[in-house]
């Protein structure tokens, strides 16, 4: 069965194919970058405590949560940016594009295997990673409370996974629009954009401030405190589905082009 005898109605049984196929092609460069990232994160967290460098009260795991956390969003967004890397290529892009799937499904296995998958399979490495440095702190110091094993559940990493998933739908984009240095490029339109948006935002604010009162500023931080977490996320789900929708558009065109 060849892609343009395939209907436009979305299958689950060719979602799960191709969603295979994705952590199929890419299972090689997650293990190697976990286990690198693994390995980089345990020599900080243990070997200061197996020398002796420090106090028996070495954190352990809570000395490299934070760096787990930016890791993990990191190293999403570069798989993420290799993920079409085959659509780019002359001698590999008739593979993807004579699939046996619309180009929803590859997108949206796509998106799948580089957010839901890529964390699921991040947070598990992590809880066990935590596990492991908390015990061979204890091991080595003798002291086993507080045992800090990594909660997926807190605040701070669930709001870690929503930013995660808001770039990683620019990032997507970047992966089918551009054909070299993905995300070298992806992440300068990002920078560009933001430095951008922030000057004639200031600019804007500053000619309109000008032109009112004194409290003007003050009035504007004020209200602004109230409204700005639930506008945050409505903004971020809005630009989110535009980015993937551009994705489509544009790995539609790579398709029928």
């Amino acid at each position: 069965m060849s892609a343009t005898n395939v209907n436009n109605q979305f299958s689950f049984t060719r979602f799960k194919f191709v969603l295979k196929r994705y952590v199929a092609l890419n299972q090689r460069t997650w293990l190697i970058g976990f286990l690198c990232v693994a390995g980089f994160l345990l020599a900080i967290a243990v070997l200061p405590t197996i020398s002796n460098m420090f106090s028996v009260d070495r954190p352990g795991f809570t000395a490299v949560r934070g760096i787990t956390l930016s890791l993990y969003t990191l190293g999403g967004l570069i798989l993420t940016s290799m993920i079409f890397n085959e659509v780019h290529s002359s001698t590999k892009a008739f593979q993807f594009l004579t699939l046996p799937s619309t180009t929803f499904e590859k997108l949206s296995a796509a998106w799948f295997s580089g957010t839901i998958v890529y964390t699921f399979v991040s947070i598990i490495s992590v809880v066990v990673l935590s596990v492991v440095i908390e015990l061979v702190k204890g091991i080595n110091t003798g002291h086993w409370t507080p045992f800090n094993v990594f909660n997926p559940f807190s605040a701070d990493v669930l709001s870690t996974v929503l930013g995660f998933f808001f770039y990683q739908s620019i990032f997507l984009l970047g992966a089918v629009y551009f054909k070299k240095n993905n995300f070298i490029k992806t992440l300068l339109v990002i920078i560009l954009f933001v430095l951008g948006t922030l000057f004639f935002l200031n600019i804007g604010l500053l000619i309109f401030g000008l032109s009112q009162n004194q409290d003007f500023f003050v009035n504007i931080q004020l209200d602004a405190q109230q409204w700005i977490t639930p506008l945050k996320y409505i903004i971020g789900i809005g630009l989110t589905l535009f980015f993937l929708w551009l994705s489509y558009l544009k790995l539609k065109n790579k398709q029928v082009a």
